[in-house]
């Protein structure tokens, strides 16, 4: 009789245990410890109007550059590179796959201006940063228009 008492116990628990994770985590659509939404990444978001190369020499070229809102970077790994990423730190919607392999594009269309710096986690210090500075093209879905993004763990807004 305890050991059944001691088994309904342990599986009661257990049920217990279950049923408060059940519907845990961020709300649908909300990545977590992402920052507000900057922009959308991926491949194929429309023309690319400014590219970066990430190269041989272990080094994003050029190491900075400037877009306007709503304008594609594209980030190409050069045909005699080995693999890369680009990594956002301070914000992991926009964060490419794990790597890149050469001849292999990726890229990002910003909504919100502010500086990024990003890095290949791969290869220690191969770092660049884009300035987005206000443009013409409508924000993306879900934008954060105006935010006030922290210092360290988000993207710095322009003036």
């Amino acid at each position: 009789m305890t050991r059944m008492r001691s088994i309904m116990i342990t599986a009661g628990f257990g049920v217990l245990v279950t049923l408060c994770a059940c519907g845990n985590g961020p709300p649908a659509g909300q990545a977590t410890g992402a920052g507000p939404v900057v922009g959308i990444a991926g491949q194929n978001l429309g023309p690319a109007g400014a590219s970066v190369s990430a190269a041989s020499s272990l080094q994003f070229a050029p190491g900075n550059i400037t877009v306007t809102t709503g304008e594609v970077l594209k980030w190409t790994v050069a045909q005699d590179s080995v693999p890369h990423n680009v990594t956002f730190d301070s914000n992991g919607t926009l964060t490419s796959p794990a790597t890149l392999g050469p001849g292999q594009t990726w890229e990002v269309k910003f909504t919100v201006p502010g500086t990024y710096s990003y890095r290949c986690s791969i290869h220690a210090g191969m770092n660049g940063q884009v300035t987005v500075t206000p443009g013409s093209a409508p924000a993306a879905p879900g934008a954060t228009a105006g935010a006030t993004p922290s210092a360290a763990a988000t993207p710095t807004p322009s003036p």
